[in-house]
């Protein structure tokens, strides 16, 4: 009887990580949409992140990451929709875990007058510490790319369609 009182502890706090992960993970992407660049730094470890953000380069460090991101996503004129699914969450520890997502995209320019649709996904891995669950290594690989620019008779022209 306390055997199995003690897989199923595990299990459901298995279970509650899980949920605490995804929940970061929305909590990351959520703050991206709304320009909220303090929430995204506080989604990744304080010294040592990695973040290999596709065409938005390789970061050895979270400020790095989102001293960028203030710089090109946090405008008006720039719109962000991203939208995570299909996670996969595997606890590899104690402390640790291991994650894909699937990501689509999608990006109006105000500025540019173009519209930028990305599909990819994230291998993330994950560390608990004293105050929840933080990014410890986030690589982004884009799988296909829609860009389109509008003119001011409002007709769309392909600019960019493949990876």
């Amino acid at each position: 009887m306390a055997e199995a009182v003690e897989v199923l502890t595990r299990r459901i706090a298995a279970l509650e990580d899980i949920n605490a992960i995804q929940a970061l993970k929305h909590r990351y992407l959520r703050a991206c949409d709304r320009k909220q660049p303090d929430v995204v730094r506080n989604c990744f470890i304080e010294d040592g992140a990695y973040i290999d953000a596709a065409h938005m380069g390789v970061h050895e460090g979270r400020d790095s990451f989102v001293g960028l991101f203030e710089m090109v996503g946090c405008r008006d004129t720039i719109l962000d929709m991203h939208h995570a699914q299909n996670p996969a969450i595997q606890i590899t520890g104690e402390n640790s875990a291991h994650g894909t997502w699937d990501l689509y995209f999608n990006q109006i320019n105000l500025d540019t007058r173009s519209a930028t649709q990305v599909a990819g996904f994230y291998e993330d891995d994950y560390v608990r510490q004293a105050d929840g669950w933080r990014i410890a290594r986030s690589i982004f690989r884009v799988t296909s790319t829609l860009m389109t620019e509008v003119d001011e008779a409002g007709q769309s022209k392909v600019i960019l369609l493949g990876r």
